[in-house]
């Protein structure tokens, strides 16, 4: 799972490379900690800028999928989705 809307509806968290990302963009102010999500995924709130938003959403995506490219093949991914774009943002 690359992103997650909870019941609050108040943001997305999303997974990022590592704890130490994590807790910078956390340091930062560009997410806050994600309850019940392992430490390196953070949530971003509501009024989270836009093109942030996309990075992250499209930076996760890609971390998470990565794993599975071999076995599945570009064919498995939406369109546009191989490049890195997020086609529905």
């Amino acid at each position: 799972m690359f992103a997650c809307i909870g019941m609050a509806d108040d943001g997305v968290s999303v997974k990022t490379p590592d704890i130490e990302t994590a807790t910078m963009l956390i340091e930062v102010g560009v997410g806050q900690r994600a309850p019940c999500f392992h430490r390196s995924c953070v949530r971003l709130p509501r009024g989270t800028d836009p093109d942030e938003l996309r990075h992250r959403l499209t930076a996760s995506y890609d971390l998470v999928r990565a794993p599975h490219e071999d076995a599945a093949g570009d064919a498995a991914a939406p369109p546009g989705l191989t490049t890195g774009a997020a086609p529905w943002l």
